[in-house]
């Protein structure tokens, strides 16, 4: 491995995203036209938008969802202090990116094998030439991350840079007993950091870290297309009651989001004061609305879920229970599935 130091500009491309002057739509900035704001972005704390939209050009050379980046410096760090590598260590990363974290991941681990897998050609393949260029001894793989890469398993250490709500198996498979696994766990309102022990019967365990905030895995995305499915049959209430304390509270979005897997949620704004917030669930097809009245509020809700009811039931437990911060939360990854837990595995949340 080179002994250089480890430099996040030798690893972003010559070409990244920035929000344009409109304040919407994301356009390219270019190495070769302003190198000086170049390199002040790829110096900055911030994380870097390598791609957006997949790599497509549907808005005619601007962006609007950034799908592959750079991450900020300190999260980063705090990735890699809580997966604790050691020199000789074999660890397996999903999500090379630009490469960068991989060559983080050589250099903690000094002689032993580091393997990323990336499921983006272009991208695994310029992750590949910036690693070789700066001299780090990384195996780069084009393929799912879910799956992992079996062929150098077991592996010491594992770690997603993508977020997750359903913590592949494979990865627990692949990683051997008593080695630990670091992951951004996706929420349906807010995520947080995930540190999980391996055990020999083949299950996992451990707790949330923190918040965090990372591009879902590719084949982890939310489905944008149930909102009003089945609408002229939807069941419709009034409440008085008008929870949006999810939507904008970070420990109680994720908290809440623990009851209510497989959800995603969203809010559009109307005109005027009025406001409605969404929740759908891919697998039972249903959907819940709420939109802001004077007093009384409207509440949608479609499908065999009553979701808004969920919702709420969630919240009055959190509540209840003298609103618990996220780190007292933990999960548990067996064959079977995954649940979530509080202060200990055995007070098993009981979601539907």
């Amino acid at each position: 491995m080179s002994g250089r130091p480890v430099k996040r500009e030798d690893f972003i491309p010559d070409e990244v995203w920035v929000t344009g002057d409109d304040g919407f739509f994301l356009v390219p900035l270019r190495r070769t036209e302003d190198p000086l704001r170049w390199l002040e972005v790829c110096r900055s704390d911030q994380a870097v938008t390598i791609q957006v939209d997949d790599g497509s050009d549907r808005f005619d050379g601007k962006g609007i969802v950034p799908t592959s980046s750079c991450s900020a410096p300190w999260v980063v760090d705090r990735m890699l202090d809580l997966l604790d590598v050691g020199p000789g260590m074999s660890v397996l990363e999903i999500g090379t990116g630009t490469g960068y974290n991989a060559a983080l991941l050589a250099a903690r681990a000094h002689a032993g094998a580091v393997t990323s897998v990336e499921v983006d050609p272009v991208i695994a393949e310029r992750a590949r030439s910036a690693l070789a260029r700066a001299g780090h001894a990384v195996t780069v793989i084009t393929g799912d991350g879910t799956e992992g890469w079996v062929e150098r398993a077991p592996y010491d250490r594992l770690i997603a840079t993508a977020s997750v709500s359903v913590v592949p198996h494979a990865w627990v498979e692949q990683t051997r007993a008593r080695g630990r696994i670091v992951l951004p766990f996706a929420g349906i309102f807010d995520g947080a950091l995930a540190v999980l022990q391996v055990e020999s019967d083949g299950t996992a365990w451990g707790r949330f870290y923190d918040t965090a905030g990372f591009m879902r895995l590719r084949n982890q995305r939310p489905d944008p297309h149930l909102w009003w499915i089945g609408e002229d049959d939807a069941n419709v209430r009034t409440s008085g009651r008008y929870l949006d304390a999810p939507f904008r509270d970070s420990t109680a979005g994720f908290v809440v989001g623990l009851w209510l897997p497989g959800c995603t949620t969203g809010k559009i704004e109307e005109g005027g004061p009025a406001k409605t917030l969404l929740l759908s669930h891919t697998p039972s097809q249903s959907w819940a609305s709420l939109t802001a009245g004077t007093g009384n509020h409207e509440v949608t809700q479609y499908g065999p879920r009553h979701l808004w009811d969920e919702l709420e039931a969630a919240y009055d437990w959190w509540m209840a229970t003298g609103q618990p911060t996220r780190e007292r939360f933990g999960l548990t990854v067996a064959r079977s599935g995954q649940a979530f837990w509080l202060d200990t595995p055995e007070q098993t949340l009981t979601c539907s």
